[in-house]
C-alpha cells in the first residue's frame, strides 16, 4: 500500500512512502502553487495533484492539519496622527486552510482514504518529539531534514522532509490501519 505524504502550503513537500520498503526508497518532491490569490493558489495545488494522481495513485493520503485556531495579535502602524495599535491576524493562515481543502477535495474526488495529522503528532511519530521549548519553526524543519538525512532519504527541502515524517505517520492513523485489515472506515 502506497502513502502519499503531503506539506501543504504554497509550496507544498510531498513524499510518496510504502510501508515495509527501506526508508531510503522514499521518493520526495515539491509542488508550488502559483496564482495571485488564495483561489488561484488553490486552483493551482489542485491541477497539479491531478496530474500527480494521472501518473500513480496513492493507496493513503495524509496531511499535515493547518492550525484550527486562527491566532489574532497586536499591531503597531504609523499614522500621521502617529502610532496606533490594531488587532490583526496572519493572512497566510487563512490561506493554508484553503490550500489544505483544495487538496482533500481532489483527493476526496478520486475516492482516495485520507487523514489529517496534526503537526506535534507527526513530530512526535517521526521525530520523537512532538513538542519541545524552545524550538521555533526553522529548528523543527532542520530536526526534519536531519532525520531524513540519517535514513538516506533524499529531500531537496524541509518541505519535502517534513512530507517524509507526515507519510511514516500515515502508518499510524487508524484509518490507514483499518484499510490494511481491510475494514470499511
Amino acid at each position: 500500500m502506497l502513502i502519499l505524504g503531503l506539506d501543504i502550503a504554497t509550496t507544498t513537500g510531498f513524499a510518496w512512502y510504502e510501508p515495509g520498503s527501506p526508508l531510503a526508497s522514499i521518493k520526495t518532491g515539491l509542488i508550488k502553487a502559483v496564482g495571485d490569490n488564495a483561489e488561484e493558489k488553490a486552483a493551482s495545488l489542485a491541477q497539479q495533484l491531478v496530474a500527480m494522481f494521472k501518473a500513480g495513485r496513492p493507496d493513503f493520503v495524509s496531511i499535515e492539519q493547518p492550525m484550527r485556531n486562527v491566532v489574532s495579535f497586536k499591531k503597531t502602524r504609523q499614522t500621521l496622527a502617529g502610532p496606533v495599535d490594531e488587532q490583526t491576524i496572519n493572512p497566510n493562515a487563512l490561506q493554508l486552510e484553503g490550500l489544505v481543502c483544495a487538496a482533500v477535495a481532489i483527493i476526496a474526488a478520486y475516492r482516495i482514504p485520507w487523514e489529517t495529522i496534526p503537526s506535534a503528532t507527526w513530530r512526535k511519530h517521526f521525530l520523537g518529539m512532538g513538542r519541545s521549548p524552545g524550538f521555533d519553526r526553522a529548528a523543527w524543519k532542520r530536526a526534519a531534514v536531519d532525520r531524513c538525512r540519517a535514513f538516506k532519504i533524499d529531500v531537496k527541502n524541509a518541505d519535502a522532509a517534513e512530507a517524509v515524517g507526515i507519510a511514516i505517520a500515515g502508518e499510524a492513523c487508524q484509518r490507514f490501519k483499518m484499510m490494511r485489515q481491510g475494514v470499511a472506515a
